[in-house]
């Protein structure tokens, strides 16, 4: 079956139409999605919201899954900021979910930390699709096994540092409004214990290529306004 029209396009795939119901994600850099279909299965299996995966081909470039009907958490934010704090709530409960997992032993080790926890390692509000069954967490190319705290301090850090396209943020993302959502968000937490985990993760973090000038120099700022100091 030929996919369908683009509905959206990643870093690292684009996403097509593929008949009722379904969606067709295919690699533009010839990464293998393979493991990754396999975790959001094992998520799945032990009750965890992410979408089911119908079909893998033989070489991993093309994965169909189910498709979300919905708005990312950042969508819904921007059309209802009165709900911000509720979200970064709800952020949190999803982090506290999938860290009650025990990560498979065919997945690898987390960049930084030690643990036994099935982690995502990119689960923040842009990865949160909000569906009339409740938020569903997409992308899982980077999933791994590791500590928590690792996770939700990632989280953390993107979202009060990080970038998102502006015509997807208005004002929502500015100011006070992400300053509340970034407080909801790891108010939920020992924020104590979090904290002690930004420097490592932020040192890690930085050497990605998708990450700018600006973007790698306010995640050093966070770290160093939290008491963590700067690199050298």
């Amino acid at each position: 079956m030929e996919p369908g029209p683009l509905l959206a396009a990643g870093r690292d795939a684009d996403i097509f139409e593929y008949g009722p119901g379904l969606v067709l994600r295919r690699s533009r850099q010839g990464r293998s999605m393979m493991q990754e279909a396999r975790v959001m299965e094992y998520a799945r299996s032990h009750g965890f919201p992410a979408p089911a995966v119908k079909e893998v081909s033989e070489d991993g470039l093309d994965m169909v899954i189910e498709r979300i009907d919905g708005a990312d958490m950042v969508a819904v934010m921007t059309k209802r900021p009165w709900e911000i704090r509720r979200q970064g709530r709800v952020l949190a409960d999803l982090h506290r979910r999938l860290h009650e997992l025990a990560a498979p032993g065919w997945l690898p080790d987390a960049p930084v930390g030690h643990g036994d926890r099935l982690l995502h390692l990119d689960l923040h509000p842009l990865n949160v699709m909000m569906s009339n069954k409740g938020p569903v967490v997409i992308d899982w190319s980077n999933a791994c096994r590791g500590d928590p705290t690792v996770d939700v301090a990632l989280a953390w850090v993107l979202m009060a540092a990080g970038e998102v396209p502006t015509d997807r943020l208005m004002s929502m993302i500015l100011g006070r409004a992400r300053s509340a959502l970034v407080k909801s968000f790891v108010g939920s937490f020992d924020a104590e214990v979090v904290r002690q985990a930004l420097r490592d993760v932020v040192a890690w973090k930085v050497l990605d290529p998708h990450m700018s000038d600006a973007e790698q120099a306010r995640l050093w700022q966070l770290v160093a306004a939290k008491g963590g100091g700067v690199p050298a």
